[in-house]
């Protein structure tokens, strides 16, 4: 539509509002403000359609438009709702593509391409953004999507279903993630196993890590001695970032074991496996320790099968504590000494 000049110093195509002083079943009469008047048609109210307009407005509402021409012979300024509906559709859509703001649109078809959506102009929605769901079963609901391009020349407006599904479980996630607070547990499942740790899915989808340090209260050489995919374990909440997604989880739950050993206590241990340094062993409630291979026996040897192989029972006094960097170390040698304490 050209842009005329009209009285009042509108022009064709300009938005402007007002309030209905008058109704009839072919058109609407408004007041615009400083003595102007204006009129829109039954066929300008809704693209499309000519409808009843007495059943779709009463006087006082408010109404926006579009400017048409100058005036009509009763010295009215013709107006359009469905143009101004339109004008502002397309300014919303390229706000929402700038900002990355979601918009909501009606699914009035579907095919194998994709989703066409009224978001107040015609938008596409390929089938590659527009998720998982079926597409005809979409056809008639209302979807949520963000604007991925605006080009309102050639009429073509782009939207992602799919990013805006993301963008609303973010959402959730955070708020979700803001409901924790430290020593919290939650049941996890194990989704990838890494040299730093653990990467798991917490119970309501919540993505989290377990670091090679909590993965357990001794130290962890390979954190895939200790967890693999697909392990459900419980966890306890040590550090939550919202605004970062960040959950941090740890599998220490409970008291230290360290803290209720001494050096000096003599427990009875079984051998776990062997190295050439010594033979590791655990104690009590899966404790775990190494007695080096000088404090297997008495006499020199060169290798700890020489004198032990896993599964055996041996009694071993503890020689070192070291809770910090969790080590703990038993010997053979002085478990078997009879000291005077033993005698009494």
């Amino acid at each position: 539509i050209p842009s005329v000049a009209t009285t009042g110093g509108l022009n064709s195509g300009d938005i402007v509002s007002g309030v209905v002083t008058a109704v009839e079943r072919r058109e609407v009469e408004l007041d615009l403000g400083s003595g102007r008047r204006g009129v829109i048609g039954s066929r300008h109210w809704t693209a499309g359609l000519d409808v009843d307009l007495t059943g779709e407005v009463q006087v006082g509402d408010p109404v926006e438009a579009a400017v048409l021409v100058r005036e009509d012979h009763k010295q009215r300024i013709v107006l359009s709702r469905s143009w101004g509906r339109q004008q502002r559709a397309w300014e919303l859509a390229e706000n929402a593509r700038k900002t990355g703001e979601i918009v909501s649109g009606t699914v009035t078809d579907a095919v194998a391409a994709g989703l066409t959506v009224d978001i107040g102009i015609r938008a596409f929605v390929p089938a590659s953004m527009a998720g998982d769901d079926d597409l005809e079963a979409l056809v008639g609901t209302e979807v949520e999507c963000k604007v991925t391009e605006v080009n309102q020349l050639k009429g073509r407006c782009i939207l992602s279903r799919k990013a805006a599904l993301r963008t609303r479980e973010r959402q959730a996630a955070r708020k979700r993630l803001s409901e924790l607070s430290p020593g919290m547990k939650l049941r996890a499942r194990v989704t990838k196993v890494e040299d730093f740790g653990a990467l798991v899915m917490a119970e309501g989808n919540l993505r989290g890590r377990i670091r090679r340090s909590e993965l357990s209260w001794f130290r962890v050489r390979r954190p895939g001695d200790v967890v693999a995919v697909g392990d459900e374990v419980e966890a306890v909440v040590l550090h939550t970032a919202p605004a970062k997604m960040n959950l941090d989880l740890s599998l220490r739950i409970g008291d230290d074991p360290l803290k209720a050993i001494r050096p000096g206590e003599r427990h009875e241990a079984t051998v776990v496996s062997l190295a050439p340094f010594g033979a590791f062993v655990t104690v009590g409630d899966g404790i775990r320790g190494l007695v080096p291979t000088a404090e297997l026996a008495e006499v020199p040897i060169r290798h700890p099968r020489e004198v032990v192989v896993p599964g055996d029972s041996v009694l071993a006094e503890v020689t070192k504590v070291d809770r910090q960097r969790r080590d703990l170390e038993f010997s053979v040698n002085l478990a078997v000494l009879v000291r005077p304490a033993d005698q009494e």
